[in-house]
C-alpha cells in the first residue's frame, strides 16, 4: 500500500501582493522551495514524487530511495541531480509524495526580495489526507502592510469545485479543479475592505482537499496549513512574549454558528521565565479573535470589546505554551500561533493541535545545529491526563554534520507533568553543519511538538516553525 503525501509549493513565482509598501527593504518579489522527507520504518523507502501545475498536468516525476529512519532534502528543486528530474524555472503548483512505507514531510518556503534570496523564511507539514471542508483562522487584505494568500490541493481522485465563504460576507469560487492540482486565492485581489483581519471556510464539492496559506508582510513571511477539523481544547506548545523582541499573537477561529466565551491558560515551561495566567475572550460563531497578543503586550487591542477577564502581566518575558481550557458552548475551535520580532524583521507561524491527536511518538523531519548559520530548537508538551517520567521521554536525532554521522538522544531535565512542555535547543549541541532528523518517543504518554528554525545575526526573515508529526 501506498503513502501518501501531499503539499503545494511556488518556485520562482513572481509575486507582487505588497509592492507600493514603505518598508526599509524591499518587498517579497519571488518564491522558492524545499522539502524534507523523513523515512519512519527500518527500511529503505522507495518514493516517487510528482510535481503538478495549476492544470493539473504532471509536468516533473522524481524516484528516489530515503534510507531507513533517516530524510532526505530536496532543494533546489530546479536541480534535483540523479534523482531523475528537476521542475522547470518558474514552476508553480503542488506536490504529491507516493512512498512504499510510511513518511513524514515538511516544506520551507523562501522568499526573495530582488536581491537577497533568503530575505524571507517560512515552513509548513505536508498532508497525508483532506476533507471536503477546511477552515481558515487568519486571513488578511492590507493590514498594516499584510496579505494572505492560500492553495487549496485537490487531493482526491476527481474534479471538485471549491467554495470560499469568508468571516466578512465576501465568498469566492473555483471549478474543475483536478485531482493533484491546487487553485490559489488571493486576499488582496478579492473584495475585502483595506485592513481587514478574518477567517474563511472553504468547500469542496466532490474530493477532499488540503490547504498551505501564506501572511506576506512588508519584511516577514508566514505559513500554515488549513484545518481539516477542530478542537473543543486547542493546545499551543510554544508561546514567546516580550523575549528578546519575539511577541505572540493566537488567531483562535470559532467553527460553530454560536458565540462562545473561550479561556486560553498560559504556563511557563520548567526552567523558563513567566508568571501562569489566563485570558478570556468571546468568539462569535464563524469568527475568530487573537488572545496573547494585547494581553503581554501594552498594544492597543482592536478588539477589546471581545475581552472579558485576564490576569496577564504586561511586558513581562514568558516562554512557554498555552491551551485553552474552558469553552463556554463547547464549539469546534481552532487556532493559528504566530510568532514576531518586527525589529529583527522575523516571524513565523503553526497550527494549534487537538490534544486528542497527541500520541507516544512525534517525529521532526528536520534539525539543524550552525548549518549555514541556521539551528533549530523543537518543544514537545504532554497532552495526557498523566505526568511523563523524564527517563520515559526519549528524543534520538540522527544526521550528519561536519565531523560525520551523528547519532545522540535528549530527555528533558524533569518529569512532565500533564499540560507542561519541554523546550530543547539544538546550537552547538548536534555538531557543526549539522542536518538531520528526530524521534521522540513517551513511552505510555501522550505527547505533541513543534520546530523553530532559526539564524541570528541577519536582519532578514531567518525564523521558520513547522509542526511535528504524529504517525
Amino acid at each position: 500500500m501506498k503513502n501518501i503525501v501531499r503539499f503545494s509549493i511556488a518556485l520562482a513565482l513572481v509575486f507582487a501582493l505588497i509592492i507600493g509598501v514603505s518598508v526599509s527593504r524591499a518587498a517579497l518579489v519571488s518564491y522558492n522551495s524545499g522539502f524534507q522527507v523523513q523515512n519512519l520504518e527500518s527500511s529503505d523507502a522507495q518514493i516517487t514524487i510528482m510535481f503538478y501545475d495549476r492544470s493539473g498536468t504532471a509536468v516533473t516525476t522524481v524516484t528516489d530511495t530515503v534510507p531507513a529512519n533517516t530524510n532526505n532534502t530536496y532543494f533546489p528543486l530546479t536541480n534535483l541531480g540523479n534523482e531523475g528530474g528537476s521542475v522547470p524555472t518558474g514552476f508553480d503548483g503542488s506536490v504529491v509524495i507516493a512512498s512504499d512505507k510510511k513518511v513524514a514531510s515538511i516544506t520551507n518556503v523562501l522568499g526573495s526580495d530582488g536581491t537577497d534570496p533568503l530575505a524571507f523564511g517560512a515552513s509548513y507539514k505536508g498532508f497525508t489526507g483532506g476533507s471536503n471542508v477546511a477552515s481558515l483562522p487568519l486571513l488578511m487584505k492590507d493590514n498594516y502592510g499584510y496579505n494572505t494568500w492560500f492553495s487549496v490541493q485537490n487531493v482526491g481522485s476527481v474534479e471538485t469545485n471549491l467554495t470560499i465563504a469568508y468571516s466578512d460576507g465576501v465568498t469566492a469560487t473555483a471549478t474543475g479543479v483536478k485531482p493533484g492540482a491546487a487553485a490559489k486565492f488571493e486576499q488582496s485581489n478579492e473584495a475585502h475592505a483595506t485592513g481587514w483581519v478574518g477567517a474563511a471556510v472553504v468547500n469542496s464539492s466532490a474530493a477532499p482537499v488540503a490547504i498551505a496559506a501564506l501572511e506576506v508582510g512588508p519584511t516577514t513571511l508566514f505559513a500554515y496549513d488549513g484545518f481539516s477539523g477542530g478542537s473543543t481544547n486547542p493546545v499551543m506548545p510554544l508561546v514567546n512574549e516580550n523575549n528578546y523582541g519575539y511577541v505572540t499573537g493566537i488567531q483562535v477561529q470559532n467553527l460553530g454558528t454560536t458565540a462562545t466565551d473561550v479561556t486560553v491558560s498560559f504556563e511557563p515551561s520548567a526552567g523558563q521565565p513567566g508568571t501562569a495566567c489566563t485570558e478570556t475572550r468571546t468568539i462569535q460563531g464563524q469568527s475568530s479573535v487573537n488572545f496573547a497578543l494585547y494581553v503581554f503586550t501594552t498594544y492597543t487591542d482592536p478588539d477589546a470589546i471581545s475581552l472579558k477577564f485576564e490576569d496577564c502581566v504586561a511586558n513581562e518575558r514568558f516562554i512557554g505554551s498555552a491551551s485553552v481550557t474552558a469553552n463556554s458552548t463547547s464549539q469546534e475551535l481552532v487556532a493559528i500561533v504566530n510568532q514576531l520580532n518586527a525589529a529583527d524583521n522575523k516571524g513565523a507561524a503553526y497550527n494549534a493541535f487537538d490534544p486528542n491527536s497527541g500520541t507516544d511518538t512525534v517525529v521532526f523531519p528536520l534539525l539543524m545545529d550552525r548549518n549555514y548559520g541556521y539551528f533549530t530548537a523543537f518543544d514537545i508538551v504532554n497532552v495526557g491526563s498523566s505526568t511523563i517520567a523524564k527517563s520515559d521521554l526519549v528524543c534520538t536525532v540522527t544526521g550528519v554534520a561536519s565531523s560525520g554521522a551523528v547519532s545522540t538522544t535528549f530527555s528533558p531535565p524533569a518529569d512532565l507533568a500533564a499540560g507542561t512542555s519541554w523546550n530543547q535547543q539544538n546550537l552547538n549541541v548536534l555538531g557543526d553543519r549539522f542536518v538531520g532528523a528526530g524521534t521522540c518517543v513517551a513511552t505510555g504518554g501522550q505527547i505533541i511538538g513543534t520546530v523553530n528554525e532559526l539564524k541570528l545575526g541577519v536582519s532578514s526573515d531567518t525564523l521558520l516553525v513547522y509542526e511535528g508529526t504524529n504517525p
